[in-house]
């Protein structure tokens, strides 16, 4: 099993990739927060966005399991 199977039951692989773009003028992120809420691999897909910016050091842009880039900046600063 691949270590990105989660990744075909999320919810955001049905809906407007737009919507997952935090920096845009008027954001996406409000819809995509509702999509996340409801999507059954939001905690892999959080897990995944975390390891990524942990291994590679750097924020990845736009909404990921719920959370903006902002949010996760945040949690990675009150954690550490």
């Amino acid at each position: 099993m691949s270590r990105y199977a989660w990744m075909s039951a999320a919810l955001c692989a049905q809906a407007d990739p737009d919507e997952w773009l935090d920096n845009l003028a008027g954001g996406g992120s409000r819809a995509a927060k509702r999509i996340c809420g409801h999507c059954p691999v939001r905690d892999a897909c959080t897990a995944h966005a975390t390891a990524l910016e942990q291994h590679d050091g750097a924020s990845l842009r736009g909404i990921w399991g719920g959370h903006s880039q902002k949010q996760r900046r945040q949690t990675r600063q009150t954690a550490a």
